[in-house]
């Protein structure tokens, strides 16, 4: 087996920065000023040290790779991603020669080894530009390759629709005769479709292959939509995502080009995942295959046997699941000498909340800390107890804001959870564009779990909308702790209401998308009042109730 190394992500000191002089940062979100030689210098610095690690004890199998990919977190202009010219692919050939140069000057293995250079962004579209300014290599030609990545985005990667365009959820000529606005089509315009990976392998081999110039493609993959659909929509998906893999592959091989799969390593929604590593938050071994299909496709595509196994049915058996869901998280320290975090977080992809008042949820939070922080005060950063809040990143420039409940509040037994989002509470500083929310446990030596259902979303006239219920997503979960969707097992505890005199009330069943499913009014009597709504809906709610001037919602689950 090979290996391809490369400085993959660090900062974006060289991938945000290939441009000299003025330009846009996509991390600092503005015009910044770059010296391209010093980038260079750092560039050709880092690889002499790399390839004097890597030596004559590695021999061909390991081959060094430039950069990731140069130039992609450029940021969205008004008027588009800012360009990649032919000055800024100057400017890319000469990080690319620095780090030829330190590779070739440590001699040994490395006089020969192969180096992968990319072109601007990883994209095909710009193999005209690394034609145009191949770099030099000292070691004279035939021993660097050309690197491209593959996610035609509307298959691949796109999350939602938008205003120009609907995400693709079926292949190529595997169309869903239901939903038929998440069709790919067939033409060299449809992102993903046979005719436009025919045609983007075709410029490959132009520009390179056919000269002697090997070509990779460093990643490719497209999203599992586990969530979005279900039941024959949600297989039909997956058949024509095992198709696309096969064919891409197929096309590649034909084309002289060597396909390498994105494997993300999670098997949440949107994962690409065909070979299990995270056993911690996965059951099963490491190395256990979690997507015969995909696999089996690109073995037939290289004239390998197939295996034996079926995952599709696993899915789309899983997404006709309705049973009722929660999330638990379990909180298992690693250090004892500095405090840790267990986070939860649901990312939300910029959208408006500016309609909302309050967050609300239902919890168990058993998390303690076992034993005090044994670092310094540094190290334990104030953290030698439990610490539970709810944060929010918002804006472009992912704005951090948080809310500590107070530890008086945190209860170990089912409690419902009400922040408004303001001053008092989570002040999210850009309401109108909210990119995550989540829930961060931070300790010394954590240990417990915490249950957790129904997070709402409320509106100021009394109305909810329901952000995640956990009957099918699992949000993001990292740090010290892991967590799962198991069945439901809290109960809606009887409510009364008490009253010290006569008045007109309302009691007001509504669901999960604020519509009303029963309500009755009443007048009550001095002391306690009992009232009965009779519904055969199940889910999660609200129960509002109206006593005079005064309004109380209190979230339910009806099982």
């Amino acid at each position: 087996m090979y290996a391809i190394l490369n400085i993959h992500w660090d900062g974006g000191w060289l991938e945000n920065h290939v441009f000299d002089g003025e330009g846009y940062d996509g991390i600092a979100s503005g015009k910044v000023s770059v010296n391209a030689a010093e980038i260079a210098a750092k560039q050709e610095s880092y690889w002499k040290q790399i390839a004097t690690k890597f030596n004559n004890d590695y021999d061909e199998h390991l081959i060094f790779a430039s950069a990731n990919e140069p130039g992609v977190n450029d940021p969205w202009l008004a008027s588009g991603q800012y360009a990649f010219d032919d000055a800024r692919m100057k400017v890319l050939r000469k990080y690319h020669e620095a780090c030829l140069r330190a590779v070739r000057a440590t001699g040994g293995n490395n006089a020969t080894r192969t180096v992968v250079v990319q072109m601007p962004r990883t994209e095909i579209d710009m193999y005209n530009l690394l034609v145009a300014e191949y770099p030099t290599d000292p070691a004279g030609d035939g021993y660097t390759m050309a690197e491209a990545h593959f996610y035609p985005y509307q298959y691949s990667l796109m999350e939602k629709d938008e205003s120009w365009g609907a995400q693709f959820f079926y292949w190529d000529g595997m169309n869903s005769t239901t939903d038929t606005k998440h069709n790919m089509g067939a033409t060299v315009s449809s992102l993903g479709s046979k005719a436009h990976i025919d045609q983007q392998f075709d410029k490959l081999k132009t520009a390179f292959t056919s000269k002697n110039i090997p070509v990779v493609i460093g990643e490719m993959g497209a999203i599992k939509r586990l969530e979005e659909i279900s039941g024959e929509n949600l297989k039909l998906h997956l058949q024509g995502r095992a198709a696309w893999y096969g064919y891409t592959v197929k096309a590649a091989k034909e084309n002289g080009i060597i396909p390498c799969i994105w494997d993300t390593g999670a098997e949440d929604n949107h994962n690409m995942t065909i070979i299990r590593r995270q056993t911690d938050k996965n059951p099963g071994n490491v190395g256990d295959v979690v997507d015969y299909e995909v696999l089996n496709a690109m073995r037939k595509a290289y004239g390998m046997d197939t295996l034996a196994g079926n995952s599709i049915d696993q899915f789309v058996k899983a997404s006709l699941d309705s049973s009722d869901k929660m999330l638990k998280v379990t909180y298992t320290s690693k250090q004892s000498d500095s405090s840790e975090v267990g986070t939860i977080r649901i990312d939300l992809g910029g959208v408006d909340w500016s309609q909302y008042t309050a967050v609300s949820f239902q919890a168990k939070i058993d998390v303690k800390s076992t034993g005090p922080c044994t670092g310094t005060a540094e190290a334990c950063n104030g953290y030698a107890w439990t610490s539970v809040s709810v944060f929010a990143m918002s804006g472009s420039s992912w704005t951090w804001n948080d809310y500590n409940i107070p530890e008086s509040d945190v209860s170990s037994t089912w409690k419902t959870y009400v922040i408004p989002l303001n001053s008092t509470g989570l002040d999210i500083e850009s309401k109108n564009k909210v990119n995550a929310i989540g829930i961060n446990v931070y300790g010394a030596q954590l240990s417990g779990t915490l249950e957790m259902d129904n997070l709402l979303l409320h509106k100021a006239d009394g109305s909810v909308d329901t952000l995640q219920n956990f009957n099918k997503k699992t949000p993001t979960i990292e740090g010290v702790a892991t967590g799962i969707l198991v069945p439901q097992t809290s109960a809606v505890q009887p409510r009364q209401i008490a009253a010290n005199r006569a008045i007109r009330a309302s009691l007001t069943l509504v669901n999960g998308k604020g519509q009303i499913v029963a309500s009755k009014s009443f007048t009550t009597s001095a002391g306690t009042n009992s009232v009965m709504l009779e519904t055969n809906y199940r889910g999660a709610g609200f129960v509002v109730m109206k006593l005079g001037s005064n309004r109380t919602t209190v979230p339910v689950r009806l099982q």
